[in-house]
């Protein structure tokens, strides 16, 4: 027998309008109460009715995207990308926020699930996504820009490592050998892997590696402003590395407000292309990364693995795309 919607409340001891609204996110519920509620519909295997909510062939023509944060450049970005494909396909884009947190993930995931989307576009969280294949509903689900720990899907991934690695070639070549990185948010693969590509230029080289020069930032504004704070106190730093572009951000600041000689005493180089890389003073040399590009590819993507679910086809294999990274020379660096 089909779990109800008074099931779930009865177990959680709340009212039936109070697991409405947790999982609609239509009024404000107390955390204590949504992590009940989101543990509850885990336990039992919670779908909505599809014939109660009024869905005809079981498709809602909704698709979910999840993305670290909403604010990101990154995210608009890849928004833009994906809604112009979903749009032609006449598909709605529901988004939603991990915050790097895989608790916060699997509360969001929930939510998608009780609002029926026929798929997911995900950056995932840090963390085991062994369970994506124990959800009650299944649906097509296509990973951006990192992999997704015991779990496989198609996945639209930048070439971190050699990207990175070639930078850093050109870093020691123009006479670099103290190079600082400022890292983002730790359990992320693609942070692993760009630091991979550090450590193996750094090793052809000769040079030896040194944790002290690997700064954490957390992926935000405030850890690139002290991180450059460091390295600048520090005095070894020639040339600095900096892993998202909100940590970059950060970074530019404190070297501005410091009036630290970029590129003479210190130079920097972003990953992310922004609109502001061209208005930095100077302007600021990136990495950048082909979001427009792997965004559009991954909403296709989605959209094939939709249709051939629809059409009983046998599933091609999961493939995994490596994009290129472009430098982009400015004069930071």
């Amino acid at each position: 027998m089909a779990v109800t919607i008074k099931d779930v409340a009865e177990a959680a001891k709340v009212s039936t309008a109070t697991v409405s609204h947790v999982l609609n996110e239509t009024r404000y519920v107390s955390e204590e109460t949504r992590r009940k509620v989101y543990d509850v519909v885990r336990e039992l295997g919670y779908v909505p009715n599809m014939n109660a909510a009024g869905l005809r062939n079981g498709k809602t023509k909704r698709i979910a995207l999840l993305v670290p944060a909403i604010g990101s450049f990154f995210s608009i970005d890849i928004l833009e990308s994906v809604e112009q494909v979903f749009r032609k396909e006449g598909y709605q884009v529901i988004i939603g926020c991990s915050r790097e947190d895989l608790q916060c993930e699997r509360d969001q995931v929930d939510v998608f699930n009780y609002q029926q989307v026929d798929g997911m576009l995900m950056f995932p969280a840090p963390g085991d996504h062994s369970y994506l294949d124990r959800m009650p509903r299944k649906y097509p689900i296509v990973f951006i820009d990192r992999s997704a720990e015991n779990c496989q899907r198609d996945l639209f991934i930048g070439d971190n490592e050699q990207a990175v690695y070639e930078l850093v070639k050109q870093m020691i070549e123009a006479g670099h050998r103290s190079i600082g990185l400022i890292n983002g948010v730790e359990g992320v693969p693609v942070m692993a892997e760009r630091i991979r590509g550090y450590r193996r230029a750094l090793e052809e080289a000769g040079i030896p590696f040194d944790e002290t020069l690997i700064r954490n930032g957390n992926s935000q504004s405030e850890g690139g402003y002290r991180a450059a704070e460091w390295f600048v106190q520090d005095g070894r730093v020639t040339a600095i590395l900096s892993l998202t572009a909100t940590m970059t951000l950060g970074c530019m600041k404190y070297l501005t407000l410091h009036k630290v000689p970029v590129p003479q005493r210190v130079a920097v180089v972003g990953f992310g292309e922004t609109e502001w890389a061209e208005i930095t003073q100077p302007p600021l040399t990136t990495l950048r990364h082909p979001l427009f590009e792997m965004g559009r590819r991954a909403a296709e993507r989605l959209i094939m693995r939709i249709k051939e679910a629809e059409s009983g086809a046998k599933p091609e294999p999961y493939e995994t795309v490596r994009m290129p990274i472009e430098l982009v020379r400015r004069e930071t660096f």
